[in-house]
């Protein structure tokens, strides 16, 4: 594989992981977004529960409250870990992307050596031809 694939295949990379990254920070946010209803959505009910507790609750009134409670609580639980979950991708993904990155970096130091030392070797042959050039004009006017 010559160096310039090998360029375009790690440039590749780091851009799919840059999606990749930019779809996990999405799917993120939204979980995030969910904990918070989530969280907005308890208070609520609390506040309602406290209320119909004034004013008087039945057995089957505080049943229904306790199962929506629990279910609640699922919820919430899942989506905390749905968070984490999406957490941990991110960093995962910017742990890949940094090494991406690098790799790219590296490969384009390495190129840029091979450039710089392609270019004196081209100057170091045009000047040897330069050198031969003037020599042989030189033995020629010291011929005649």
């Amino acid at each position: 594989m010559s160096l310039t694939s090998l360029q375009q295949y790690r440039t590749q990379v780091e851009d799919q992981l840059k999606m990749e990254l930019a779809q996990v920070a999405q799917a993120l946010m939204q979980a995030e977004q969910s904990c918070e209803r989530l969280a907005q959505e308890q208070g609520v009910q609390e506040e309602r529960y406290r209320q119909e507790m004034r004013e008087g609750m039945q057995i089957e009134q505080l049943l229904q409250w306790q199962s929506r409670f629990e279910a609640h609580a699922a919820a919430s639980e899942q989506a905390r870990r749905t968070v984490a979950h999406w957490r941990q991708q991110w960093e995962d993904v910017q742990v890949r992307l940094v090494a991406a990155r690098q790799d790219r970096q590296t490969l384009e130091r390495l190129a840029e050596r091979y450039r710089e030392a392609a270019q004196t070797e081209e100057r170091r042959r045009e000047q040897h031809a330069t050198d031969d050039a003037a020599h042989y004009h030189g033995a020629s006017k010291g011929e005649l």
